[in-house]
């Protein structure tokens, strides 16, 4: 009994998982035209990366839906400030189906390892295939350069059980490296200097220690920031100044976690009445046919609203034959998808 709610728990876990990813997704319409989306869901087709002269490049939930749904797609979770590649020149041979007017390239969009399907300090695949140690039991991404990372090749173990990992915020070494100051923020080391608010009294403050030690010899490795950290930033000028300059204001920003992305889908998708054929559809299957699925019961929760309402604005009277003529139209109307 307790193996079989143990079982539940994880499904209803990786069933949450999928609503926080899909249930911001328009799976009907390209992110193109929006330009750069703070956050979106972002896949690679590795099968047009590879008869494709090994371009880099990434599209958005629709594209991958409709535009490469019989191809290799890999999961990118979520990445800011990407504008959809799908149809230009890095997939010429693959014309988007949802938006044919795009620029030949995204010169704003920002690509590295992942895109090639390789992660972490290891430049491994995930899933690794070959793998004989375990390294894909759990995955954590930086929130700062948006790579995913091994567990095990953080430098450092995880501050509590791997899964409870995904209630901290992970900086990896190499950010640290690129931000000093940033290890003053970790959670194993106090806080020496005070937060201000940025104010005009602010700027006649005595220098404020974070910017004063940033260059120190404390060891720079992988941090842990925990819920609320943003709040904890120092905001005096000079720190302001130096989130400025090193291009994370945004990062900082509430606004910017990806819990709050997590938080709008689930809205979106609090009252679904498909929660059970959902654990069931999406377990053990690859993200294109887990798009599918939540595509599918989108499309029939608009199209059984629209039935009822006109059946409410006619006679009021809902036969048999009512019912399976509106299946049978949904059957007929997937076909005609799967035709184009």
């Amino acid at each position: 009994c307790s193996e079989l709610l143990e079982q539940i728990d994880d499904e209803e876990a990786e069933l949450d998982r999928e609503r926080a990813l899909y249930g911001n997704c328009d799976t009907d319409t390209c992110t193109y035209a929006q330009g750069y989306v703070h956050r979106q869901a972002l896949f690679v087709c590795m099968t047009c990366y590879n008869n494709n002269n090994e371009q880099l490049a990434g599209v958005c939930a629709a594209c991958a839906f409709h535009c490469h749904s019989n191809h290799e797609v890999n999961e990118l979770y979520t990445r800011r400030f990407f504008r959809c590649d799908c149809g230009n020149s890095k997939l010429s041979h693959q014309p988007c189906k949802l938006y044919s007017n795009k620029d030949s390239t995204n010169a704003a969009n920002k690509y590295d390892d992942n895109f090639r399907g390789l992660y972490c300090t290891c430049k491994r695949p995930y899933p690794d295939k070959e793998s004989t140690t375990g390294d894909d039991d759990a995955m954590i991404q930086c929130m700062i350069c948006e790579d995913w990372f091994h567990s095990q090749h953080l430098g450092v173990p995880l501050p509590m059980e791997e899964n409870e990992a995904d209630q901290l915020d992970m900086i990896c070494q190499g950010c640290v490296l690129k931000y000093p100051f940033l290890i003053h923020y970790d959670e194993s080391l106090a806080i020496t200097s005070s937060p201000v608010e940025n104010n005009a009294a602010a700027s006649n403050s005595p220098s404020c220690l974070l910017v004063s030690n940033n260059n120190n010899s404390q060891e720079l490795h992988t941090i842990f920031l925990r819920d609320g950290w943003r709040k904890r930033l120092c905001r005096c000028v000079q720190c302001q100044k130096l989130y400025d300059d090193s291009n994370l204001m945004i990062v900082f920003n509430d606004d910017d976690a990806i819990q709050e992305y997590e938080k709008q889908s689930l809205a979106k998708t609090e009252n679904l009445d498909a929660d059970k054929i959902l654990t069931e559809s999406l377990k053990n299957l690859d993200y294109a046919k887990k798009l599918e699925v939540l595509h599918g019961i989108h499309e029939f929760k608009k199209s059984l609203g629209d039935f009822l309402r006109d059946k409410a604005n006619g006679d009021g009277v809902l036969t048999t034959s009512d019912v399976t003529t509106f299946f049978a139209g949904l059957q007929e109307k997937r076909k005609e998808q799967q035709r184009t």
